[in-house]
């Protein structure tokens, strides 16, 4: 399977597809005087990311499952498709940046720096980036004080939308993560101690997150957990009772149907998103699994979603 788009192949860190004024919008929230809102779930928002950094007062997020209550001092990170509605009450004080998903995977992946070499320093920024993190850094901490320069950095650079700002927003967004990981260390471990299955599974697991998009296939994975390759799939078969290459295309095609529900980019530039070089394939591999094209896939999931919008319109 193709290993990435060419889109990005050979780029300089200052070509920038899209203006990043065009890829992320920063508000800043300051004391006001009745609480206010933003709702994320429209068509415009529907590619991107969120972080809430919360320096006072209370805040609610509304989930597509769920709300989450914040109370200052907080740091949210809010995935692709996860949000809904983002409420903070009066006398808050605090900043919310959006970012399209495709800005987060080109700077928090794993060739998200110029010259190929991984972000973060190896740091898994992008399984962060594709989870929901809720997060308290501890008040007049070093952490917050990062957090604070890094949102108001990224405020700066937008505004201004100078030469290389791409680059300045991505390296700020790899601090912002840099923090979500530091303080949900814990909580990430022992939500690992209570995954199913084997130490090898579930390793497995955490460095699927960070490659699915370049197609490894199974000997790849075995190499990068130092197992052979029929341990891997003895660990995966007990676990799941599937093979590793179907749970690999299975989390590739969980990925693309979210984006097709989700995102307002069209199908070949979700193809080359998740890192097929060519839209055909990647429309032959989607519709062999799943039985439909993607065209037509958005178009039901759409169609239906517009019935649910419709039997919930008297609602206040």
């Amino acid at each position: 399977m193709p290993v990435s788009s060419p889109a990005r192949l050979g780029e300089s860190p200052f070509d920038d597809l899209l203006p990043v004024t065009a890829q992320a919008m920063m508000d800043r929230f300051d004391h006001p005087l009745s609480s206010q809102s933003w709702v994320m779930n429209d068509p415009g928002r529907r590619d991107r990311c969120y972080a809430v950094l919360l320096l006072s007062g209370r805040a609610q997020i509304a989930l597509r499952q769920g709300v989450i209550e914040c109370k200052a001092p907080a740091l949210v990170w809010l995935p692709l498709g996860e949000t809904q509605r983002f409420t903070v009450n009066a006398g808050g004080e605090g900043y919310l940046l959006s970012v399209a998903d495709d800005l987060v995977a080109r700077h928090c992946g794993d060739g998200g720096m110029a010259g190929g070499s991984p972000a973060g320093g190896g740091l898994p920024l992008r399984l962060a980036a594709d989870t929901v993190h809720n997060v308290i850094p501890a008040e007049n901490s070093e952490n917050l004080s990062h957090l604070r320069r890094s949102f108001e950095a990224i405020r700066a650079e937008l505004m201004q939308n100078a030469l290389g700002a791409s680059l300045v927003v991505g390296a700020h967004l790899q601090i912002i993560l840099t923090m979500v990981l530091r303080l949900a260390e814990s909580v990430m471990e022992q939500r690992d101690k209570h995954r199913p299955g084997s130490i090898t599974f579930q390793r497995f697991l955490q460095v699927l997150e960070l490659h699915f998009r370049e197609h490894w296939n199974v000997a790849d994975y075995a190499t990068a957990l130092g197992v052979s390759e029929r341990r891997l799939g003895s660990a995966v078969l007990r676990a799941t009772g599937k093979p590793p290459l179907t749970v690999i295309h299975e989390r590739v095609l969980r990925e693309a149907c979210m984006r097709l529900e989700q995102s307002p980019l069209g199908v070949a530039q979700i193809a080359y998103g998740l890192g097929f070089r060519d839209p055909a394939y990647f429309s032959r591999f989607f519709k062999r699994y799943m039985g439909e094209a993607p065209g037509g896939y958005r178009r039901l999931r759409r169609a239906a979603e517009r019935v649910r919008d419709d039997t919930f319109a008297a609602w206040p």
